[in-house]
């Protein structure tokens, strides 16, 4: 797994095209589990895009089939966790979220 529980990430593939790019913090493991499977999470039927291991995801801009959500599932690999080097350690979701602005600014 790329990803671990308390990590910063970055959405890089995602099934709802508005979701890529979004920075979510990577919540809860859920397990592994094959494409197509069907599983429970919490009272939820989910169901696997993809083999892979899941997460709960969480932000404040999340969309999944059913309109805006502060949480979603999602397999691991279509996530790109966010490593800060060493002169960058103290980073908070904050500074991270207002560097991507900045940057959405400049790119237009």
């Amino acid at each position: 797994m790329k990803c671990k529980q308390g990590d910063l990430a970055v959405i890089k593939f995602s099934i709802r095209q508005e979701n890529i790019g979004r920075i979510v913090k990577v919540a809860e493991h859920i397990g592994h589990f094959g494409q197509g499977s069907l599983f429970q999470f919490r009272g939820i039927t989910c169901q696997a895009a993809i083999t892979d291991n899941y997460w709960w995801i969480e932000a404040e801009d999340l969309n999944i089939g059913l309109g805006p959500s502060p949480r979603a599932y999602i397999p691991d690999s279509w996530l790109e966790p966010i490593k800060p080097n060493n002169k960058e350690k103290d980073l908070t979701a904050e500074d991270i979220e207002d560097r991507k602005f900045a940057m959405d600014l400049m790119l237009g």
